[in-house]
């Protein structure tokens, strides 16, 4: 969806089409695990321009899907200006897992289970992690009200999903 919604038109081409095809998959990181994740102003991950390049640093956890062998990319979201507006200190960035820095870690667990290489949250660490500036999603500082257009869709499918899981449990009873 935030592809679909704010990617350019080079990067719908080499990661978009891919996605839509089946090819590969993508992850959303945006969780950290030090900080009230709930509150995304709290995000520490860093997003640093440097020339013709952006530098990542910083670890995010319940990353959906990044366990996946077929996941690719990670839309990361960081702070790339904090010295601006609360609500605009935040981008996205296009990371390739493969980029040299990053580590997929382990997959988390929900209440002891491990969904590992079949779709599991992973814990992701970005050390120095450097990919050039045409991989920023929209707008610098747009992260905030990027995350809050994918957000509000997620919202209603889990709670579409809880209702479904209510309703098939009441008919079981």
């Amino acid at each position: 969806e935030l592809l679909a919604m704010f990617a350019s038109d080079a990067q719908v081409e080499q990661w978009l089409k891919p996605l839509l095809r089946a090819e590969i998959r993508s992850c959303f990181s945006m969780t950290e695990p030090a900080v009230a994740s709930s509150d995304a102003t709290n995000i520490a991950l860093t997003i640093t321009r440097d020339g013709d390049s952006y530098v990542v640093d910083g670890r995010k956890w319940w990353s959906i899907g990044a366990m996946r062998l077929e996941c690719k990319l990670a839309i990361v979201m960081g702070v790339s200006d904090a010295a601006a507006d609360r609500h605009a200190r935040h981008s996205m960035i296009l990371v390739p897992l493969d980029t040299p820095g990053v580590s997929v870690e382990r997959s988390t667990t929900v209440f002891g289970y491990d969904d590992g290489p079949h779709g599991g949250h992973g814990v992701i660490d970005f050390e120095s992690v450097r990919v050039p500036v045409e991989n920023l999603l929209g707008p610098q500082g747009g992260g905030f009200m990027m995350a809050q257009a994918r957000l509000g869709p997620c919202r209603i499918h889990y709670c579409m999903r809880s209702l479904v899981m209510v309703e098939r449990s009441l008919e079981l009873m």
